[in-house]
């Protein structure tokens, strides 16, 4: 979800660039961009919490967790057996998703409401995906990108929609019958092993027959069905034919949504100089 943001992240400030710009000017490259945007982000953040005496503490983790797998991203199914054999999924064993969920301490629900808002949502919009996307404006991140980009509700609506045509593109692709015509191909494939329609009834195959096993057995269960998806991606030609539609679906919605993308481009612009001119 584009406004799925990590507290840590926003309060614990990011490198710069490196690129070669002069101190106090708006980088060349989309990457330093991208991370002065995070810089002043996480500046304003900061002070804002700092004004309404809430402390967040930054944990400076990495996201991953102990003894979970290197990321990598298999949107169409892992195709890279070698890696299957070694983190099966990259789903970590020994963590439940109730531990990882547990409730949040008053600390924390401060914190997040201090960042996030609270009450009535007063921005929402719609994905490409038909998607309703809502949120607060009264809370620190609200505030932040306020004083960067100008106007609120714009930036909000091109930035959730923008973020959100990733997974738009990828929609189209499963259900395209070249991608459904494979993804049965290797549904055959995989069927000795574990019957499946797709790579993630494989995954929740395997959860619900996790249940009652040890941490070993369990990932020897995950590494085992992980293997399978992986060759029989790489014999039934999955990722490879999700990846060529989506370079297409891609190009298509770009087109479709070219207006929202030069406005979002004319807000990064309008928060890259504020964030020069003001030394964020």
């Amino acid at each position: 979800m584009a406004l799925s943001v990590c507290a840590a992240t926003l309060v614990g400030g990011c490198s710069d660039g490196g690129d070669g710009s002069a101190p106090g000017s708006v980088p060349r490259s989309v990457r330093a961009q991208d991370d002065l945007l995070k810089s002043a982000e996480s500046t304003l953040v900061r002070r804002c919490l700092t004004e309404r005496q809430v402390t967040a503490r930054a944990d400076g983790g990495d996201g991953q967790g102990r003894g979970a797998a290197p990321r990598r991203e298999f949107p169409y199914g892992i195709d890279d057996p070698g890696w299957a054999a070694r983190h099966g999924f990259g789903i970590p064993v020994e963590r439940s998703s109730r531990q990882q969920e547990a409730g949040a301490s008053k600390e924390q629900q401060r914190l997040s409401d201090a960042l996030f808002g609270t009450g009535h949502r007063e921005l929402s919009t719609r994905t490409a995906t038909g998607l309703v996307v809502q949120a607060n404006s009264d809370g620190c991140l609200a505030e932040a990108q306020r004083a960067l980009y100008g106007d609120l509700d714009r930036w909000f609506r091109t930035e959730v929609t923008v973020n959100n045509l990733a997974a738009a593109a990828h929609r189209r692709v499963t259900q395209d019958p070249v991608h459904r015509a494979a993804l049965a191909r290797w549904s055959r494939c995989v069927a000795p092993v574990q019957q499946a329609d797709s790579p993630g009834e494989l995954r929740s195959a395997w959860q619900r027959r996790a249940r009652g096993l040890t941490p070993r057995e369990a990932t020897a269960l995950q590494q085992r069905f992980a293997v399978a998806e992986a060759r029989c991606v790489r014999r039934t030609d999955l990722a490879r034919t999700g990846a060529r539609l989506e370079k297409r679906y891609a190009a298509e919605l770009r087109a479709e949504y070219a207006d929202v993308i030069a406005e979002h481009r004319r807000l990064r612009d309008h928060g890259l100089r504020y964030s020069a001119r003001h030394g964020l």
